[in-house]
């Protein structure tokens, strides 16, 4: 796991007192990591050019836009031509001196007026744009200026377009990101998991764990590795199906939800897996012959997943939920339906405030689902789009509420939080491999069957998310055709992680 921080600041300040650090210091090492990104590009370009292979950066008034500046001074003593497009004139003070030196150094400039001219003039040289128009400290909605000049350059193509800390505004579409000191959260959100590329974190003249270290400042988050995921592999042989726990998926309206969901769990270890439904109909359904089928809920069982194709009207949803609530000890998965329907609210909250300190329950929610569980729980009325722009404050949120509730919060980066009553911090996980292959219906379906074969094996809900998590996600990276994929095959594919 790696550490994310909300604000790097405080960390650029302590660097700075407690090893002897000058912001120009540091500014230096940050151009110098952008500097070897360029010339490792430009050496292994092949093909002809005109005059000279030619660098774009765009700078703004900012220290960001300083980088940028020290950024033209070093590149163009390498027989390099550079143009530098000042999208806002400099106002910091490093900005100021770094655009001076620049000047001096004999860096080409230009205005976003400019920008058009220059890039019909050089585009057989170009080999290179540089956005250092805002970092990660930029906030709100991106000025037009600087608009309309990532509007231009994002359209160029067939070159290295390469961010400075951050892409700007998560407007830049870059093929590398290099980010400064430490990772942020800025580089994980939705919104910039098309726009960063490859991230690459740069030091700033100390070691990255120096530079962690330095304060008292904790950090907000932490990214998941693929080598934090632990597989349900079984490691003595003296078991039998009933070591390995008994999950009951509750089927509902949509029987194939509840199928996927089963064969997952069987498949990610669960020694026996039941479908349940009060109705009796799954018993006359041509349901796979390794899953068993009930009408009530087996005895025997160590974890019930409930919600995936349940629907949001169907009275049983109630019934099970006050299983649940008389049953503190069985381990619950929470998914779709029953965390949406209006039917369901009631019984929902008090099975989240029942199991504060159980830590047994796991929720599955993509962001609509979360928007109307939010609303339904009087947590505030949500966009789906709202969700998706403020996962981490809204997970925090729901989290502070029910502690000891896990979290699983899907979408392009997958957001796991629990609370751990005894901690005064929201416990904040993030997961970027989920591919685009997973957009289809019933993905959502196979992560539940995970999650509950995990919590049927007893693991605690916050392992079990996170591993589950891990697993769906890199299993969804062995697609080699990101539109094709089905259920069944992410399940298959579960075997080669």
């Amino acid at each position: 796991m790696e550490k994310i921080y909300a604000d790097t600041r405080e960390l650029d300040k302590a660097a700075r007192e407690t090893f002897g650090l000058t912001e120009d210091i540091m500014m230096e090492n940050a151009a110098a990591a952008l500097e070897e990104e360029v010339k490792s590009y430009i050496n292994n370009c092949t093909g002809p050019y005109l005059s000279r292979p030619t660098v774009l950066v765009l700078c703004g008034s900012g220290n960001n836009g300083g980088d940028g500046y020290a950024l033209a001074r070093r590149l163009i003593s390498h027989e390099i031509s550079v143009t530098v497009c000042q999208v806002f004139d400099a106002k910091s003070d490093m900005c100021l001196l770094q655009q001076e030196r620049a000047q001096k150094s004999g860096v080409h400039f230009i205005s976003f007026y400019e920008l058009d001219d220059f890039l019909n003039e050089s585009a057989f040289d170009l080999k290179v744009i540089v956005d250092c128009i805002f970092g990660s400290g930029f906030h709100g909605q991106l000025p037009v200026e600087a608009k309309a000049v990532l509007d231009t350059v994002n359209k160029e193509r067939k070159m290295l377009k390469l961010a400075c800390d951050i892409p700007s505004g998560n407007y830049f579409k870059a093929d590398v990101t290099v980010t400064m000191g430490a990772l942020k959260l800025p580089l994980y959100t939705d919104a910039a998991k098309d726009m960063c590329g490859t991230i690459k974190l740069a030091d700033l003249g100390i070691s990255r764990s120096s530079y962690e270290n330095c304060p008292s400042y904790l950090h907000e988050a932490f990214l998941l590795e693929e080598k934090d995921l632990i597989l349900p592999f079984r490691k003595t042989e003296n078991v039998n199906k009933g070591t390995f726990g008994h999950a009951v998926i509750i089927s509902g309206e949509k029987t194939g939800a509840s199928v996927i969901a089963g064969l997952a769990a069987l498949n990610f270890g669960a020694g026996l897996v039941t479908l349940c439904d009060k109705s009796a109909a799954i018993e006359n359904k041509n349901i796979p012959f390794e899953l068993m089928a009930s009408k009530d809920i087996p005895a025997n069982l160590t974890a019930l997943a409930l919600g995936m194709g349940l629907g949001v009207n169907n009275e049983a949803g109630n019934a099970y939920l006050d299983y649940l609530l008389e049953n503190k000890k069985v381990s619950v998965l929470l998914d779709a339906d029953i965390l949406t329907g209006d039917i369901f609210a009631k019984k929902v909250l008090q099975l989240l405030e029942s199991r504060r300190t159980c830590d047994n329950l796991v929720l599955t929610p993509h962001p609509k689902e979360f928007a109307k569980l939010l609303k339904n729980l009087d947590m505030g009325d949500y966009t789906t789009e709202d969700v998706v722009n403020n996962k981490l404050e809204l997970a925090k949120k729901f989290c502070t509420k029910f502690e000891g509730v896990t979290l699983i919060l899907k979408g392009a980066n997958v957001l796991i939080a629990q609370k751990i009553p005894s901690e005064d911090y929201v416990r904040l996980y993030i997961n970027t491999f989920g591919t685009a292959a997973l957009a289809k219906a019933g993905s959502g379906d196979v992560l539940a069957g995970l999650a509950a074969a995990l919590l049927a094996q007893h693991k605690n809900s916050l392992g079990s998310a996170v591993h589950a998590s891990l697993a769906h996600a890199l299993a969804s990276q062995k697609c080699d055709v990101n539109y094709a994929l089905t259920p069944m095959e992410l399940i298959s594919f579960l075997k080669q992680i």
